[in-house]
């Protein structure tokens, strides 16, 4: 029986469910967290920064929060891992940041302090550290005043470097364009400049001299620009305090420098800029009438002439002490921002006589033109020079160091010509008997020996006079001559005195004895002469041709040098003339004294030779030199005058012309 189940009876069966079951309600509630924030660091990569440049931690990193947006202002160095950039080294630097809900986010960064082409401690904030003063020259004492570095000079010396605060081991790229700048100020007026040197050039200045800055009581900038030629891996950076202006000689009292915030940065240089009337210049000491801007002009890369942008920099002293060569710049920086520089040398020389002659050889102008040269950079010399006003000049060494040649007293600045003979004597004693050394040598061959050195010979306390005779083999025009003051024998005591009289180079003989290429120096007065085959042939005509003609008196023609050559009292010289002449005839030999109107040192009848035709012949003979005819520019002449050979046609064929010293050769 199919069954059927209407929707009514359904419906009851369920309501009558559920009228008989009891039924439960629940309720959910939901807790929401308060949100805290994600924060996210940004600029913590690795860096590397150049020692003694000005780092701020802080540059470049970054925050931001999920909540509060950007928070970098809210960060905060927590360790700084006792960072400094004056040490090279690695840093791990701590960070620290919180946010609006309490959170707080730490990140670190490395930092590497690298070793380039900047100083360290340029702002003098730690006392002591890295710089150091030298006194090659001079007397001074450093002490650091505010973060800042105090020189305290006692004796600026005579030299621009005798005075040296100074640090090494900077790397410098070719090609590069380096701007030194420093803060300086000086209540006495002093000078200062500064430069490059390469440590492992020698210590070759890599400036083109130095440029000088007048200091006064106002605290001002100076700056220098260099373009590295090279690649240099150990630079050393020196303000130079020595006596550079006239103004730096201390007559009492001290002169101090305040120096501060030195820094070497790399710049670019247009150089877009050409200056024209920038050449060298060269004067001497006292002669100097130098204009920085008269004759110079400057146009850029499109021909427009800026010379009204040009700005000089360095000054330029009417007189030195030594031999020295300053520099000033140019300095243009067109509209658009560019910049482009020169440095101009300007070489100054101290006269002298002769060019083979140090300056101020008798020290009548106390130490003028003579290096006070201690070093300190190799040795620990120390020694105090002195000119006693009276022709002579004191060294009390009191560290003779561990080598003769940490402590001399010196000049560079000798000319030699190859062939020549040359004589270094210097007269001097000291306070108790100890060695020195008296060298010639050749400063751009490493100090190589020119001439045997007087090697620590014993000094005592009375005037000694000691000589030293050599023949250049080669033409040296930089020589230097140096008394060696420091321990030259190992055994040198401290705190002797050591006083010199006289320290000269001389020539007694002629130059160019031999004619070999030139008649230089020697002069043609009323004859023709010229050279053939390293001889003098000097050729007369007969009376009445045209041409020379030999005249009646011996002087009427000569062939002569006065050229500095010394003849000094107590030696004994001899002459020796190798010549012929066509036509039998006498020839004089002569030697007078051009200090005293040429007055004759050695005109008498052992001067005159008579020659046989075609024949050639010596002619020699020997003169001693007294207090009366001694000399410091003898005139060596042959006289070709002479009334029996008047008028004649005549050839003389001069083959050399030689002075010997024979004082002490045995006869």
């Amino acid at each position: 029986m199919k069954k059927i189940f209407s929707f009514a009876l359904v419906m009851g069966l369920f309501l009558a469910f559920v009228g008989c079951t009891q039924v439960t309600t629940t309720t959910t509630t939901t807790t929401t967290q308060a949100p805290v924030g994600v924060i996210t660091w940004g600029g913590v990569a690795d860096k590397t920064v150049v020692r003694g440049d000005v780092v701020n931690l802080l540059e470049g990193v970054t925050a931001s929060d999920s909540i509060d947006g950007n928070i970098t202002a809210s960060i905060t160095v927590s360790d700084d891992d006792g960072f400094t950039s004056s040490l090279a080294g690695g840093y791990v630097v701590t960070y620290s940041v919180t946010n609006s809900t309490g959170v707080t986010s730490t990140k670190t960064k490395n930092f590497t302090v690298t070793i380039a082409h900047n100083v360290a401690n340029g702002d003098f904030a730690i006392s002591g550290f890295a710089w150091n003063l030298d006194t090659p020259g001079g007397a001074a004492t450093l002490s650091y005043v505010g973060e800042k570095a105090q020189v305290t000079i006692t004796n600026s010396g005579n030299s621009w470097w005798g005075i040296q605060l100074n640090q090494q081991n900077m790397i410098f790229q070719e090609g590069v364009t380096y701007k030194l700048s420093l803060k300086a100020s000086s209540t006495q007026g002093h000078s200062l400049s500064a430069g490059f040197e390469d440590v492992n050039g020698g210590y070759a200045m890599l400036n083109p001299g130095f440029q000088t800055m007048a200091l006064d009581e106002t605290t001002k900038t100076y700056t220098i620009y260099y373009t590295a030629a090279a690649d240099y891996t150990n630079i050393k950076v020196v303000v130079y305090l020595g006596h550079q202006l006239p103004t730096d000689a201390i007559a009492s009292g001290n002169h101090v420098v305040v120096i501060d915030d030195l820094k070497v940065e790399i710049v670019t240089a247009a150089q877009n800029v050409t200056f024209s009337g920038v050449e060298d210049v060269n004067a001497f000491s006292g002669d100097i009438t130098f204009n920085p801007l008269t004759g110079v002009t400057a146009l850029d890369s499109a021909s427009n002439n800026v010379t009204s942008l040009i700005t000089v920099v360095g000054v330029i002293p009417s007189e030195v002490e030594v031999p020295s060569t300053y520099y000033v710049t140019y300095m243009v920086t067109l509209t658009d921002g560019s910049f482009s520089f020169y440095n101009r040398k300007v070489n100054i020389a101290l006269a002298k006589d002769h060019e083979y002659q140090p300056v101020n050889g008798l020290f009548t102008n106390g130490l003028t033109g003579w290096t006070q040269d201690v070093n300190q950079t190799n040795g620990t010399g120390a020694a105090t020079f002195t000119a006693n006003n009276d022709g002579t000049v004191s060294i009390l060494v009191t560290n003779v160091s561990t080598a003769g040649w940490h402590i001399q007293l010196q000049q560079a600045n000798s000319t030699f010509r190859a062939g020549e003979t040359y004589v270094v004597t210097i007269t001097l004693k000291a306070s108790a008997t100890r060695k020195v050394t008296v060298e010639i040598v050749d400063p751009s061959d490493n100090f190589k020996a020119i001439a045997p050195a007087l090697d620590a010979v014993s000094v005592g306390t009375d005037w000694v006079t000691y000589e030293v005779e050599f023949t250049a083999d080669k033409d040296y025009t930089n020589a230097k001559i140096g008394l060696l003051l420091g321990n030259v024998d190992g055994f040198t005591e401290n705190n002797i005195t050591v006083t010199v009289d006289k320290f000269t180079v001389y020539k007694y003989d002629a130059f160019n004895e031999e004619f070999d290429t030139t008649n230089d120096p020697w002069k043609y007065d009323n004859i023709s002469g010229q050279i053939v085959d390293g001889k003098v042939v000097v050729t007369f005509v007969a009376a009445g041709s045209e041409g020379k003609v030999v005249g009646n008196d011996p002087w009427n023609n000569q062939l002569y040098q006065s050229s500095g050559s010394e003849l000094v009292a107590g030696h004994t010289y001899k002459i020796e003339v190798y010549l012929k002449s066509s036509i039998a005839r006498t020839i004089r030999v002569w030697i007078e004294d051009v200090n005293r109107g040429y007055a004759g040192i050695a005109t008498g009848a052992n001067t005159e030779f008579v020659l046989e035709a075609d024949t050639y012949q010596l002619l020699t003979y020997t003169v001693t030199i007294t207090a009366e005819t001694a000399t410091t520019n003898a005139k060596f002449v042959i006289m070709f005058g002479d009334s029996a050979a008047k008028d004649l046609a005549q050839i003389i064929t001069v083959d050399y012309f030689r002075i010997t010293d024979v004082t002490n050769v045995a006869e």
